[in-house]
């Protein structure tokens, strides 16, 4: 075989050059950006208050037509990504305010989604024809794929809390959005603007939520990306904490449920769970933290989070962010405080990145990795 003389050196600078040219990088450049022991995650804990998001939320009634935007949500921009109007990086965190009378447009998307109710009578949101009415502190879901709109059937305004995972389904360049629905009327696909709503309203929270260890059989069959359980009624969740009141619970997350798919024993939602956490009076968790991001929204009492150092207070219906592999602690105050958390653990975990960290009574740290 010919030998093949080594080409003569460049001079300095000369190769990185040559590299460029030809759409090549050395990943010695690179080292910094991808070879770190642990993430290097540019989110910040923040919280938003109640007073200041509910002023704002309100305005945009008066300010922005329901023509103009169907749907009038305010998105919480994280503070180490400015402007951006994610929360996190992969998840949307924000409120939204809508009017009596009004009815978003029927809809569907790729990205999950979740709601909390937080003001008001009259909200309800319909699933796939299922109609499902909100009311304080209730958490109806939107698994990715199902035809979905929202309104208010009250007198007065409505204010809910709101979890999407759009961010991450626009990264891995997924996001498919239809308003195109259509419903069969005399054998022709006829468009619609809203679903007809079919079978008895709150149906889900019916046949799921209200006897433990009691299901419809058979099960009702979901589309494979959520629970077939749609709302979930706080006041059920609320009785099965005070009913755990008594028991050690986790150091990390004081009593917590987390609401789960009946047909499947999984998270509520594939890419997206929901718990419910009691802070008895006082009390204070240990030191936690995974790569998944988590958004939090204080139902009951008050309380203080300190994330990476920094101490965030929060009270009844405050909203706060705990970034993806940020260490954080929770302390209730003199009184009983709920929180309501939502994160990206199922999407995580369904990828192998799902990585906790725990820190026990005497400081020391244990790591797993699902």
């Amino acid at each position: 075989m010919a030998h093949v003389p080594s080409p003569a050196p460049d001079a300095p600078g000369d190769f990185e050059q040559r590299l460029a040219a030809a759409g090549v990088r050395g990943f010695w450049s690179m080292l910094a950006d991808y070879e770190m022991f642990e993430p290097d995650n540019p989110e910040s804990g923040a919280v938003w208050t109640y007073r200041d998001y509910r002023e704002l939320a309100h305005r945009a009634l008066g300010e922005i037509p329901i023509e103009k935007a169907d749907r009038r949500n305010l998105f919480f921009s994280n503070p180490g990504l400015p402007g951006s109007g994610t929360i996190t990086q992969r998840l949307l965190g924000g409120v939204q305010a809508v009017n009596p009378g009004e009815v978003q447009s029927v809809h569907r998307h790729t990205a999950a989604a979740t709601r909390v109710l937080l003001e008001g009578t009259g909200a309800f949101t319909t699933v796939n024809g299922g109609k499902c009415r909100l009311e304080y502190g209730d958490v109806v879901i939107n698994p990715n794929g199902l035809w979905h709109e929202s309104g208010n059937d009250g007198d007065l305004p409505v204010l809910w809390m709101d979890v999407l995972d759009l961010p991450f389904t626009k990264m891995l360049n997924a996001n498919f959005f239809a308003n195109d629905y259509a419903e069969r009327v005399d054998s022709v696909m006829t468009p619609r603007t809203n679903q007809t709503v079919t079978g008895m309203t709150d149906r889900s929270a019916i046949a799921y939520g209200t006897a433990g260890g009691v299901r419809p059989s058979p099960v009702r069959a979901g589309n494979g990306h959520g629970s077939v359980q749609l709302l979930y009624k706080y006041a059920s969740a609320r009785t099965l904490l005070e009913r755990l009141r008594g028991e050690a619970g986790s150091e990390h997350e004081g009593i917590a449920v987390e609401y789960y798919d009946p047909a499947t024993g999984g998270p509520a939602l594939r890419t997206l769970d929901v718990h419910l956490q009691l802070l008895r009076a006082g009390e204070r968790t240990l030191p936690a933290r995974q790569t998944a991001g988590t958004v939090y929204c204080c139902l009951e009492g008050a309380g203080r989070t300190v994330i990476d150092g920094r101490t965030f207070v929060w009270g009844e219906r405050d909203v706060f962010v705990v970034p993806g592999w940020s260490w954080r602690r929770h302390e209730s105050d003199a009184g009983d405080a709920v929180l309501c958390a939502v994160s990206d653990a199922p999407a995580l975990r369904r990828l192998g990145l799902l990585v906790r960290e725990r820190e026990d009574a005497v400081g020391r740290v244990t790591r797993e990795q699902d």
